[in-house]
Formats: C-alpha cells, sequence, structure tokens
C-alpha cells in the first residue's frame, strides 16, 4: 500500500482502490515518506472513514493522541458492537478516543470532573454503562490510570449517542 501522509511514526494515510485508509501500527511509518510502500502484515489497524468530515476529524486527533488511546478506543468500540449486537456511528470512535485521552490527562492532572447525570446513565443505559466499565479496566492496563466511575457514565453516553 503507497503512503499518501503520514503522521507519525506510527499512523499513516495510504490510498487503497482509490480510497483512503488511515493504516496503524507500530513503527510502520518509521523513516518512510509519502510514496513509500507499507507491508500489509505490519498494519495492526485500518479504519475506512467514508464520511470526509469524519476522515478530517479523525486525521487531526491522529496527529495528537498516542497510539495506545487510539487502540482503547478501537477495544471499546469492538466491545460495544459485540455486546449490543449494533452497528455504531464513526463519529463516536473519534470522540470517545478524544475523550479518555483527555480524561487520562486530567487524572494525572488530579483534576476529576463531576458526572451530575451518573445516576441516571446507570439506571436508563444499563448495558453501555456496563461496557464502560470493563473498558475502564483496559484503560488502566494500557495507560497505568483508573479513571472514576463518573468518566464512565461520560464515556457510556459516547456509545449510547453511536
Amino acid at each position: 500500500m503507497e503512503i499518501s501522509k503520514v503522521f507519525n511514526n506510527n499512523v499513516a494515510v495510504v490510498l487503497e482502490n482509490n480510497e483512503e485508509k488511515i493504516v496503524m501500527g507500530r513503527e510502520i511509518c518509521f523513516k518512510k515518506k509519502i510514496g513509500d510502500t507499507i507491508e500489509p502484515e505490519t498494519i495492526d489497524k485500518d479504519f475506512y472513514l467514508h464520511n470526509q468530515e469524519v476522515l478530517s476529524r479523525f486525521k487531526e486527533l491522529v496527529v495528537d493522541i498516542p497510539l495506545e488511546h487510539l487502540e482503547i478506543g478501537e477495544e471499546i468500540m469492538d466491545e460495544a458492537r459485540l455486546s449490543l449486537g449494533k452497528a455504531l456511528n464513526d463519529n463516536i470512535y473519534i470522540s470517545m478516543v478524544n475523550h479518555i485521552y483527555t480524561a487520562v490527562v486530567r487524572a494525572k492532572d488530579d483534576i476529576l470532573v463531576k458526572n451530575a447525570l451518573l445516576w441516571d446513565i446507570q439506571k436508563f443505559y444499563k448495558e453501555e454503562y456496563l461496557i464502560v466499565k470493563k473498558a475502564l479496566e483496559i484503560i488502566e492496563k494500557k495507560t497505568g490510570v483508573l479513571l472514576p466511575n463518573d468518566e464512565a457514565g461520560f464515556i457510556a453516553l459516547h456509545i449510547v449517542n453511536g
């Protein structure tokens, strides 16, 4: 696959069948530039975002957010799709990953945000909240930061909106 844009060592845009695709993997772009190729076996994740607005937002996101957070978001999306048995909108991946990243940064700085809707979220969106409770374990495992239940409520709303 030919590189059409390099974001960082771990993320690039490639063209496949005249469609842009974002690919991720550890060091897949190390010492590479536009026009070079990426071998398919080095790719961990790929994204086809058919909506141009979503694609633009995703491109902005991958520049600022570490690969681990993008992987966390993908794991949570996979768990949500599997548990709920529903397709989810691409837009929520972007907003959820951005939220998780900022929540981890806030938690490291001991800034906690209270979720006034937590009780309602737990009551009305039980499935989504339980998915995100599992997700908090994934986040802690990959970042070393245990987010509070308030954040689980906020993240659950991203899934509900998707």
